[in-house]
């Protein structure tokens, strides 16, 4: 977290305060946090272990009001929102609801099919495989970071169904593929 050096952040004018002026903010639990200054001004993540997405949506729901609340309050300002292109971003790829939906999951038997075809599987699902370092920390092991593709010209509910569905599909796909490759 909080890398200094990336060429792109730096072009952009994003890390003419570094070190200063970033942080990272949580709960007691850790289930709910906001990065400040990171890539985007305001990363709001919700999180939890195990498979109920509706208790974390929900708590998701409920910090983004508090803090935009919290920051409307302090400053009479509030999240920069286009009627067309929905929230605005420091990274343009977000721009749109800025929501990605993910969860981690063991795919073995897409692991044993090779990376290539989960990748080509998830595009026609709207996904993204991501390895659990980060968008470009790598892959390793057998356990993917499985989220929403797409950000523009969807609800937050629709983001979240796609990544339900496509999460169970490729579990039960998986499945096949274990039995296939003898796992």
């Amino acid at each position: 977290l909080f890398v200094s050096g990336d060429p792109n952040l730096q072009v952009a004018g994003m890390e003419r305060d570094w070190p200063e002026g970033r942080g990272i903010f949580h709960n007691k639990d850790k289930t709910f946090l906001v990065w400040v200054n990171e890539e985007d001004q305001t990363r709001i993540i919700s999180m939890q272990k195990g498979g109920d997405v509706r208790a974390v949506f929900e708590r998701l729901a409920r910090g983004i009001k508090a803090v935009q609340d919290s920051v409307k309050s302090e400053s009479g300002k509030d999240f920069m929102l286009d009627e067309k292109y929905g929230y605005i971003h420091s990274c343009p790829t977000n721009l749109g609801t800025g929501m990605r939906a993910s969860v981690h999951i063991d795919l073995p038997g897409w692991t044993a099919e090779g990376l290539g075809s989960l990748k080509a599987r998830c595009e026609e699902l709207k996904l993204q495989p991501r390895g659990t370092r980060g968008e470009s920390g790598g892959q390793t092991g057998i356990t993917y970071d499985i989220s929403n593709k797409h950000r523009l010209g969807y609800s937050e509910v629709e983001l979240v169904q796609c990544m339900i569905d496509g999460v169970n599909t490729l579990h039960a796909e998986d499945v096949a593929l274990q039995k296939k490759h003898g796992l």
